[in-house]
């Protein structure tokens, strides 16, 4: 399921100053510069590391395009959700329920709030892969709100504490520009801690009936929430879809980049109502859907791109899924009634 939002592509692609080619970087994710402005555009979290990884390689090592990203951010580009962020008569009240509504931008990771009495922590979490694109989205979440709740209280707000999860090579130092603190690397969670007082510090643009206001319209809009299992079908798939020019993958294998024992994988997708087989027939079919609609590849290279050692194997279930051909439906994609 696409579960990041394409203002932050658009937003990445803007500031990818070293790689010219803009409308090449767009097809790199299946979209266009008018597509990626659609309010309800989203990618895959697979797509989205793949072009911060193309960006990051044209920076290296001295990475920055993702901080002057995160810094350019402003809450009315969030629509409801960024002016129920620039309301909040305080922080407490921002973060107070930021943490569900960043899921209309950003299915993937997981937010949530912890006070602490001294600190409140703000923290993060998304499955692994453990690839840079993944480091440097898991950066970007924490930076992007870091900015927004700038914009609602005051521009030197920092955090006592910056904290990730993963290891990262090349020069980090933007990062520390950016929030004002040095990061810790290799932390058992994404998080950043904030001072009490400067949580509950009055908004100097806060406005208690507005946020409350903007709060209860988010609460009425959101779908329901995603669960634990949901997630990890979702990542499966991905990673198998990652996977499946090599042919099917072992669940061993995808286990392996989730970074979980194959057992335990097995055990939580059973939990969950899944099978290992069911998500290996869903990422052919999307991956299938996705190589038909964007791209020239002939019928029997996307047969081997979805892990098919045979065209008339591939046809047939596509067929039995979707009831119609391969070739049937790339042709409703180019018919004029679909294009109207």
């Amino acid at each position: 399921m696409p579960d990041i939002s394409a203002i932050f592509v658009r937003k990445q692609v803007e500031a990818a100053d070293a790689l010219p080619d803009k409308v090449a970087l767009y097809a790199s994710v299946g979209l266009t510069e008018e597509t990626a402005r659609d309010p309800g555009a989203k990618i895959s979290s697979a797509d989205y590391f793949s072009l911060l990884e193309t960006i990051a390689k044209s920076e290296w090592p001295d990475l920055r395009f993702h901080m002057r990203v995160c810094a350019g951010m402003r809450c009315e580009e969030f629509g409801a959700v960024g002016l129920a962020i620039k309301s909040a008569p305080t922080l407490r009240h921002g973060f107070a329920r930021m943490h569900r509504y960043a899921r209309l931008y950003n299915t993937s990771s997981a937010f949530a709030v912890e006070d602490k009495g001294t600190v409140y922590c703000w923290t993060h979490r998304r499955p692994l892969p453990d690839r840079l694109g993944n480091h440097l989205s898991n950066e970007a979440a924490l930076a992007t709100f870091l900015t927004l709740c700038r914009e609602a209280s005051r521009p030197d707000l920092a955090p006592v504490r910056l904290q990730f999860a993963h290891r990262r090579g090349g020069d980090t130092s933007a990062l520390a520009e950016h929030f004002g603190i040095e990061p810790v690397f290799g932390a058992d969670i994404d998080g950043m801690q904030f001072a009490v007082e400067d949580v509950d510090r009055p908004s100097p643009i806060g406005d208690l009936a507005i946020w409350k206001f903007f709060s209860d319209h988010l609460e009425s809009t959101l779908p329901p929430m995603e669960t634990e299992a949901d997630r990890l079908a979702a990542q499966v798939i991905e990673e198998v879809a990652a996977l499946l020019s090599g042919g099917v993958p072992q669940l061993a294998e995808v286990a392996a980049r989730l970074g979980l024992g194959t057992r335990t994988l097995q055990r939580r997708l059973s939990d969950g109502g899944k099978s290992y087989q069911e998500l290996v027939a869903e990422a052919r079919r999307r991956l299938a859907r996705k190589l038909l609609r964007q791209s020239d590849y002939s019928l029997a290279e996307i047969a081997f791109l979805t892990g098919f050692s045979e065209q008339s194997a591939f046809t047939r279930a596509f067929k039995r899924r979707e009831g119609m051909t391969p070739g049937a439906f790339r042709q409703s994609i180019l018919s004029p009634a679909h294009a109207g």
